[in-house]
This record gives C-alpha cells, structure tokens and sequence, in this order.
C-alpha cells in the first residue's frame, strides 16, 4: 500500500498540489468571518491552519514545478500553465490577509517572497514556451493574463499587509482635513423619525472613520460635523448610539488591519475588482479555444478547475466589494444616490450589517491578582509544557485571559460619566477627573498626566482592586462594572498591547507580578490549601489589609507614609497603587 501511494504522489503530486491550493482558498473565503467573533478552537484552529497552509502549499507547488518541469520527457505538458494561479492563490482572498495583528508587521518578509514566487512563476512559463512540444497561441495569451493578474493580486495583499500596521493606518490620517471633506453627513437627506437601522449606524461609522483611527494614534477627537452627526445619531437612537457606533468602527478597523479594506477601496483597487474577473473569463475563453490535442485528459479537467475556480473567486471578490459598507458609504459621499438607494435595499434583505454589533459584546478580562494567587497555577500540564519550550508567557496570558458580557450597567456607567465631562477632556483624562473630585490632584499627577499610559494603567488596577475590596458592598452592581472596565484595560495591555498608543513596556507587568507573588506566598505565608478554601474577595481584602492597615491611611492621604519616597521616578508601580488606594480610602 506505501508503495502504491508513493507512486500516485510521484505521478500526480503537482496536480494534488494546485487543488489543495485551491480548495483552501475557498475555506478561506467562506470562513474567514469565525474571525470576527468568538469561536470555540474547534472553528479557529482549522481556519489557521488553512491559513498557513494555503501559503506554503502554493509556494512548495511553484517549487517543486520549476524542478519537475526542468526534467526531460515530463509526463504532463499542461502543468506549467497552471502557475499563474498559484501566484492568483497566494494574493489570498479579500476577506482575509493577515490572520494575527503581527502578520501586517511583516509585510516586508512577504514582498521579498512575491519577488522570489514572482520569478519562479516566469520561470515556470518560460520552460512552458520552450519546451519541444510548442503550446498554441491561446494558451500562452491564457497563461499571460493569469500571470499578470496573479501578480496584481498577490501584490495588492502585501500591500493591504502594510496598510494594515499601525504606522500606517495613522499616516493615513488627512493633515487638518475633517474626515467629512464632501460636506455631506451619513444622514443627510434621511427622512421620518424612525429609529437608525444597523445598516445606516454602519454608514455613520464609515463617516467617523478617522476619529477612530485619530484614537489608535491618540490624536484629536473629533472635528465639528463629526459631533453633529453623533447628534443626531443619538436624538434617533438614545444615548445607547454609541456603543452602536462603537462596535461598527471596531468592525472597520477590523477590515483594515485583517482584510484587504484598505486597499480595495481605491482607485486602483476599483480597477483590480474590473479587470481581474474578466482576465480570468477572457483566459477561459482562450483555453477554451485552445486546442487540447496531446495533453493528458486529467490535465485538462485539473485546468478546467482552476479556470471555472479562478472565475468564481474573482467574480465573488468583484461582487462583495461592490455591495459591501465600504463601498456604499463611498456611493453616499459621492452622491449616487440611486446607486447608493439600491445597494443599501440588497444589504437590508441579506442583514449584511447586523453582524458587526457582535464586535462589542463582550470585554477581554485579566487580573493580576488572580493570577499572582493562583493556587494551581503551577501544576497545570500544559503550562509546564509551554515552560519547557520557551512558551510559558504565552500560555500564561492564554489561560488567564477571559471576557465579560457588556451589560446594561456598564454602558448607562460609561455614558454617565461621559456625561459629566468636556469633550477636550476624554482623550487623556487617566483618572484625574476622580481625583481633581477627591481634591488629590496635585498630589497624584504623576500618576496621570506626568506619566506613561502603561504606568497609569498598572497603578489604576492595582489601586481599583484594593479599593473596591476594602468598600462595603451596598453597590456591589456598580463594583463589578468598575472592576470588569478595570480587568479590560490590563487585558488590553498585556495581551494586546500594540491596540495602546504609546511604548507599552511589558517590564511594568511582570515587576508587579513578582511583587504581589511575593506578597501572597511569601510576606502573606499562605498555603494552596488556605488559598483554595478563600472566596476571590477575601483573597484580595486580605492583600490590602496587608498593605494597608487602617492605622497608616491617614499617612497615605497626607503623603507622608512609607511609601511616599521622594525619588518619584524609582518608585515601583506597586507603590503608587497602594498609595493611590490608601489616599481613596481616606478621602472616602
């Protein structure tokens, strides 16, 4: 049977090859939408390895046909022509380009392999037209168009990589220009009083599309139609608008960062969606043509496939950034109304907008003194295995990571306290409105506007869960709330950190890891028996009756305690938390 196999791999290996390739872009294609949401390993691992795989598959083929077609009297004359495709194959489709943040940063890894590919294709074609059995006219034009659009389109995602880097989505920003350049507002012309649908809430959100890329650079807010739009969008739909809003613009930097968004929907990316379906039916048409006298029959079908495939990926491509959100808000700013009146009736029917609100549902979770007094966290299998080889961050930021639904109490929190404040004030507030109330200020700018963004969030977990652990319970609601917002801002650090403006430095986290470890196991002489046997509250009530006492708040509040060093910039993080929970506590 080995036999047997190693001689059907040995004759039809290339074939195989090209409809894996194939068949894996089609599973990209349909399934890279898991992407969005929440999906159990079960879907992601699957869709990842397709990823990766659809990538070495097409690069391996390519390979292995510059060798196998060098050989003399090769079985299979048609193959070369199939390598034009495996480069359409390797631009990948347009609903996914980059499966981790990371893979944008290696845009440049990815053009040095375009032009490797590039030129094993050229090769391949170049044996293709010298080989003593002379192809006809047709199938040359046939391998030439596919050549050039393969090229095309596997440039135009190591492009849309670039584009996808943080770097460059802020050098994307106009210079002093309001993201409403066309003067006209995503409701302008709405008529009746009728509650915003998913679909033009999307719209609003293509409209403010820059304020959320301002964030990510930590830029300005937003400009004065961009307010009056977020207006009016609330006068339709109540304050909870913006959270709608919010879930659409995260849903489009997602496109930006993990789709080829960015450059779809341009000029040359308009002319790419025209031109690469009809190269693929014009190439069809040729081979059609051509004549098919002396090739292999399972050649033929091989290349029918690849052609009817090219077709339908290209022409599906072509029609999804014709009808997608990106391409509507482009009609409405253009003023083609009728184009604009239809293609929004079509995305009505098919609910193609419904889907991005599951973008802001739940919150990323982490906690540091979770997992500082983690009784079993050092018996777990596959953390000791991730130890060994070198993985043990990863697996440790995987495990104890979760997510929090947003609930109705978080929201109504956020919006309440929006509401108190300026709109200059919300960019780089870092907890000095709750302070300037506390009349703790100047005591604590440090901590706020003289500091880094990674410090202020360590200090403010830090001092959030010792403060609310020491606070009666009688709004236990509002202290969950304020603790999950607190558990995401520490996720967002260090599991995501490159989401953070700024050097966000992952020293400040362990520091303080090792600190509260110390403080639990060690100053604490706790045992993994007592551990398990405490409630999460008591565990944490305990660490800050530890640190501090009610005899030393009073210290705490006038800046005169143990912890108050005057050299400001060695003092630990830890430092400031506790003495930033101890001022609270006595200022309560």
């Amino acid at each position: 049977m080995g036999g047997g196999i190693a001689s059907i791999w040995e004759q039809w290996n290339i074939q195989i090859l090209v409809i894996l390739s194939f068949a894996l872009q089609v599973i990209l294609l349909s399934c890279a939408g898991i992407r969005r949401r929440e999906a159990s390993a079960l879907l992601t691992i699957p869709l990842w390895l397709a990823y990766l795989m659809a990538d070495y598959t097409a690069i391996y083929a390519l390979g292995h046909m510059s060798i196998s077609i060098s050989k003399s009297e090769h079985p299979h004359q048609m193959v070369p022509f199939w390598a034009p495709f495996l480069l359409l194959h390797l631009g990948g489709p347009d609903t996914i380009t980059a499966y981790a943040f990371q893979d944008n940063q290696l845009w440049l890894r990815h053009l040095l392999t375009l032009t490797a590919q590039v030129l094993g294709a050229a090769y391949v074609m170049y044996l293709f037209l010298t080989d003593g059995k002379k192809p006809v006219g047709t199938l040359i034009a046939a391998a030439a168009l596919m050549f050039v659009t393969g090229c095309i389109k596997y440039g135009e995602r190591t492009w849309a990589l670039k584009c996808g880097g943080i770097d460059s989505i802020v050098s994307s920003l106009p210079d002093g220009i309001p993201s409403a350049a066309s003067g006209r507002g995503p409701y302008h012309g709405r008529k009746g009083e009728k509650r915003l649908d998913s679909e033009e809430v999307l719209l609003g959100a293509h409209y403010m599309l820059n304020v959320c890329k301002g964030l990510v650079a930590d830029g300005p807010v937003m400009q004065t139609s961009e307010y009056e739009a977020v207006r009016q969008g609330i006068q339709l739909n109540g304050n909870k608008y913006l959270f709608e809003l919010a879930a659409m613009e995260l849903s489009l930097l997602y496109d930006i960062m993990y789709t080829k968004a960015a450059v779809i929907h341009t000029w040359h990316g308009f002319f790419i969606r025209m031109v690469s379906p009809l190269s693929a039916v014009a190439a069809f048409v040729l081979f059609q043509l051509s004549s098919k006298h002396g090739y292999n029959r399972a050649d033929v079908v091989v290349s029918y496939v690849l052609l009817a495939g090219a077709m339908a990926l290209e022409l599906t491509s072509s029609l999804g950034a014709a009808g997608s959100s990106w391409a509507c808000a482009s009609y409405h700013a253009r003023g083609w109304d009728r184009v604009y009146s239809t293609v929004m009736y079509l995305r009505r029917k098919l609910k193609a907008g419904a889907s991005r609100n599951a973008c802001l549902d739940k919150l990323g979770q982490y906690n540091l003194l979770d997992l500082c007094t983690d009784p079993n966290k050092d018996s777990h299998v596959r953390g000791k295995i991730a130890k060994k080889i070198g993985l043990g961050d990863r697996w440790q930021k995987a495990h104890y990571s979760s997510t929090a639904p947003i609930t109705d109490g978080i929201k109504d929190l956020v919006l309440r306290e929006i509401r108190k404040r300026k709109i200059d004030d919300l960019r780089n507030a870092r907890g000095s409105w709750i302070l300037k109330e506390k009349q703790m200020f100047e005591d604590l700018t440090r901590i706020t506007d003289d500091t880094e963004l990674d410090r202020s969030i360590m200090v403010w977990h830090i001092a959030t869960d010792l403060y609310l652990s020491m606070c009666p319970e009688s709004d236990k609601e509002t202290q969950d709330d304020i603790r999950v917002l607190s558990n995401h801002m520490l996720f967002l650090m260090v599991v995501h950190p490159y989401l953070l403006p700024g050097v966000i430095r992952s020293s400040r986290y362990k520091e303080n890891l090792k600190f509260y470890d110390m403080v639990w196991w060690t100053n604490l002489k706790s045992t993994k028996e007592g551990t398990k046997k405490l409630s999460r509250s008591e565990i944490v009530k305990k660490i800050a009756e530890w640190q501090l006492p009610a005899n030393w708040r009073p210290m705490y509040t006038y800046g005169i305690g143990e912890e108050a060093a005057d050299d400001v910039d060695d003092r630990p993080v830890y430092a400031d938390g506790c003495w930033l929970a101890g001022m609270l506590l006595g200022n309560r």
